[in-house]
């Protein structure tokens, strides 16, 4: 009886492959990037090309259990195995991908957006081409679909402003250098770098505090910095989160604004007890024209010393009454 040859898939072998090969690059892809191997553009690069091989490594996949379905034959634990690794290499590259397209316009954003705080710039995104191309295109085609509203209409400046209804300007009833000692201990208690200050001189003085922090996935360097100014309640504080690249990790600066606000709040509540607090947007505080308040009554004239002043000497005769003025007869 003649016996035919058993079916065998050439394509299941090479998913496997395949998919190892992609998994292999986005896995070096990410600890390149955390360890500071690698710039940004580089690493979306490399996920890209990471995606592309696993996505034909699941096309592979898919095509030989088809096939060892229909013919039959041996193949289907390599084509599992090429399924699993493409499946692994394709979620890093969708997750850092996703939230570039998700949330763009989120490279520098301010509770002050008229007049944002002064900030030591670091590194400038503008060193990543392909990252800073990437980002305006999803502000250009992607964001507006996404939002849906009125964000589409208002433009690639006012989504951050209709997104993050809760990145305003506070007001705190402490004094500014009050204020200035608990963001410093909000910055120690998020494990940030104090890289730039300008200390209070006096109780009420304006200050400025500026750290630097690292994402604890990717390990992207952002900057934020903290402005507090005197204000009729207290103090007024604006914080301001600016990334080095626009590309972004699970928490990006909606969050680190977000995060500075909560240490703030849980330092004063520890120091202060329970604080009342009033948030505002810096463009609807009210303008008070405070006029100076005399400390005493005003004279009808001015006051006259009570006698002559003449330099001491040793034969200088002495007044007998220090009451008596030289306007006296």
């Amino acid at each position: 009886m003649k016996r035919y040859a058993a079916y065998k898939s050439a394509s299941a072998p090479v998913s496997r492959t395949t998919g190892a090969i992609g998994l292999a690059v986005a896995a070096t892809a990410l600890l390149a990037q955390r360890f500071g191997v690698i710039d940004a553009d580089v690493f979306v690069l490399s996920l890209i090309a990471a995606a592309a091989v696993a996505l034909l490594s699941l096309a592979l996949a898919i095509s030989a259990l088809y096939r060892i379905w229909t013919y039959g034959g041996p193949g289907i634990p390599a084509a599992l195995w090429g399924f699993f690794f493409s499946g692994l290499a394709l979620v890093p590259s969708a997750l850092v991908l996703g939230l570039l397209v998700i949330r763009p316009g989120t490279i520098d954003l301010s509770t002050d957006r008229v007049d944002p705080p002064y900030l030591k710039l670091q590194a400038a995104s503008e060193e990543q081409p392909f990252l800073a191309w990437m980002n305006a295109k999803a502000l250009e085609h992607v964001w507006p679909v996404l939002s849906k509203g009125a964000a589409a209409g208002a433009g690639a400046d006012a989504g951050p402003a209709v997104v993050y209804p809760d990145i305003v300007s506070r007001r705190y009833r402490i004094a500014p250098a009050q204020l200035h000692a608990a963001g410093t201990k909000a910055f120690a208690a998020l494990n940030w770098k104090i890289v730039d200050e300008l200390p209070p001189d006096l109780l009420d003085a304006p200050t400025r505090l500026q750290a630097e922090g690292t994402s604890r996935i990717l390990g992207l360097k952002h900057d934020v910095t903290l402005r507090i100014r005197p204000d009729p309640v207290g103090a007024l504080l604006d914080v301001r989160a600016r990334s080095r690249t626009p590309l972004t990790d699970i928490s990006g600066n909606p969050d680190h604004i977000r995060a500075v606000f909560a240490e703030i709040d849980q330092v004063l509540l520890e120091t202060y007890g329970d604080l009342a607090r009033l948030s505002v947007e810096e463009g609807t505080l009210p303008q008070e024209d405070l006029q100076p308040e005399p400390l005493e009554e005003p004279r009808e004239s001015a006051p006259v010393p009570g006698f002559k002043p003449y330099n001491e000497e040793e034969d200088a005769p002495v007044a007998d009454d220090l009451g008596l003025t030289d306007l006296e007869g």
